[in-house]
């Protein structure tokens, strides 16, 4: 559905494109893949997603939730397609509510009404004091918004939500589930964990693929303590000091990397992207193109956006083993074997590794050297 923009409107609505299609480009990125192949056309989608639309906040509501139009404006489109991929937004609106100014409104009453009745209030009645204390200052309270994008991307069987927050997470699959009436998907997880590939690249004991790079950040952490965590940022991963850290019994479970110098971003323990940054494509707001239509910018990098996470996620899937149920479960570990054996077998000729025991040799240990994840 195309968006109509009047002469007088084309200034604001223009500036308002813009931002939108900053807003657009996904900071972060959370992994879903469809148990059974995603068939629903476009305008199908369209149509569910209408029964549960945004409407705002009434005056008895603390909170509202539904779904707006990616593009923003005055577009009524709920569902943004381009390259095969589909972009939707939910939108939710809270009152701002704050504990204490309701504490502070409750102890006022309470203290009036001991003095009127002459007796201590307790239990049931402040409850009662305190449901009506919110239920009078809610049409007063300001309101708040706050947006989460779902990528589908058909081609590779992935849902993405532009989210780090699990609860948001659930509370936006629940959405789009309840319009859909169905939602047979999973979190991806991977064959091999991320926190085992994290700590031997660390080491420099197992060697990243010729197209990721280790960023500036990582994080530590004690396997039977939370609390003994180390966080490191815009340091030299390489560097002797920061590799010590991992013969300390700590594992890595987050870790900054960069693929093909295009896409940088942290990955956690859990295959949960973060701090996404486009290298080589800076988001387009428009600015310096400014005769152009605006839907045509935001359309794209939105493709632009989405032809990379398709290149980019189902590398970094393959990179840790593949899926985690895929036939070729064990199949990493043999390669991680053979990886090792074809690397020393070139980078130091000389040395050996054999599956004996230590005890039934009598050769010194191989020096343990540096892998290849292919």
């Amino acid at each position: 559905m195309p968006v109509r923009i009047s002469g007088q409107q084309s200034v604001t609505m223009t500036a308002l494109f813009q931002n939108v299609a900053i807003r657009m480009w996904f900071k972060s990125a959370n992994l879903f893949r469809f148990l059974i192949e995603f068939k629903t056309k476009p305008e199908e989608l369209e149509e569910m997603l209408q029964e549960h639309i945004f409407r705002h906040v009434n005056n008895r509501q603390l909170t509202s939730y539904g779904w707006v139009s990616p593009i923003g404006g005055d577009s009524e489109q709920l569902v943004h397609v381009s390259s095969g991929f589909l972009l939707l937004k939910a939108r939710r609106e809270e009152r701002i509510l704050p504990s204490s100014v309701i504490a502070e409104h409750m102890a006022e009453r309470i203290q009036h009404l001991e003095e009127k009745l002459d007796r201590k209030i307790r239990g049931k009645e402040k409850l009662d004091i305190r449901d009506n204390v919110v239920m009078e200052l809610t049409p007063q309270a300001f309101t708040k918004s706050t947006y989460e994008q779902i990528l589908i991307m058909p081609q590779q069987n992935l849902l993405v939500i532009d989210n780090a927050s699990d609860k948001k997470i659930d509370q936006c699959t629940t959405l789009l589930r309840e319009a859909m009436g169905t939602l047979p998907i999973e979190p991806v997880q991977t064959a091999i964990g991320q926190s085992a590939y994290f700590t031997r690249w660390l080491k420099g004991t197992l060697k990243m693929p010729k197209d990721f790079n280790m960023g500036d950040e990582c994080v530590l952490q004690d396997e039977d303590n939370e609390a003994g965590t180390v966080k490191c940022n815009k340091q030299d991963l390489t560097s002797d000091e920061i590799r010590a850290l991992s013969t300390t019994g700590k594992q890595v479970v987050k870790m900054a990397i960069e693929s093909n110098e295009t896409v940088s971003f942290v990955l956690d323990d859990k295959f949960g992207f973060s701090k996404i940054k486009f290298l080589d494509t800076a988001p387009d707001d428009g600015s310096d193109t400014a005769d152009l239509d605006p839907l045509a910018v935001f359309d794209g990098n939105f493709t632009l956006m989405a032809l990379e996470f398709a290149s980019l996620f189902p590398r970094v899937i393959e990179l840790f083993g593949g899926l985690q149920d895929d036939e070729s479960d064990n199949k990493p570990v043999a390669a991680i074997e053979q990886e090792t054996s074809e690397d020393q077998s070139t980078e130091a000729p000389a040395e050996k590794i054999t599956d004996q025991h230590p005890a039934e040799t009598t050769e010194q240990p191989a020096t343990e050297t540096a892998e290849t994840a292919e």
